[in-house]
């Protein structure tokens, strides 16, 4: 009797379930700010991905937080695109539009990886803590955004990681003024 291998199947599904894996943890190691967006690989596969990461984010945040409001996570979604917009358009004037499928992905998933913590903080920590002290550690989550794209975006653009840091700062701003306008009447 003969046993089938790899080689007399189509493995396609384990191969691709081992580069998600593989995605997944480089994701990771970039939201640690222990890799960065060179670290990706330079194909849509990475970008459709962070795509799912992102619909996904918005999905548990949604379910998990009712009293939002659908306007307001179709806002919040509309706000997130305008950033990576502006993040498109600096590595466009930097000259490195080459580079725009890791970095734009890196830091579309690195927020949705963040958001979805946020999430599970929210839940999780709710039942067990006072709704300030979740909200101080939900609030931590977010605020680490700023560091996380400001890496990914400082070594995209071959520059120190506090213009990173002014640009990630400066686009948070942004998204928080526009978002404000959008959902105050």
């Amino acid at each position: 009797m003969r046993i089938l291998s790899c080689d007399d199947v189509d493995c396609a599904w384990l191969y691709c379930d081992r580069t998600l894996q593989h995605l997944l943890k480089t994701f990771l190691d970039i939201t640690l700010l222990k890799a960065g967006p060179e670290d990706l690989p330079q194909t849509t596969l990475v970008l459709v991905y962070a795509i799912a990461l992102l619909i996904l984010a918005f999905a548990l945040s949604g379910a998990l937080a009712p009293d939002s409001g659908n306007g307001n996570l179709a806002i919040s979604f509309l706000v997130a695109v305008l950033s990576y917009v502006v993040y498109w358009i600096i590595l466009l004037a930097t000259g490195f539009a080459n580079r725009m499928v890791p970095t734009i992905a890196a830091i579309m998933a690195c927020g949705s990886i963040l958001t979805i913590l946020q999430s599970v903080v929210f839940v999780a920590m709710g039942m067990f803590v006072n709704a300030g002290t979740t909200a101080t550690i939900a609030w931590l989550i977010l605020i680490w955004a700023i560091p996380v794209k400001g890496n990914i975006i400082a070594r995209a653009i071959g520059q120190h990681w506090y213009v990173g840091i002014a640009i990630a700062m400066s686009i948070f701003v942004m998204q928080n003024i526009v978002y404000v306008s959008l959902v105050s009447p």
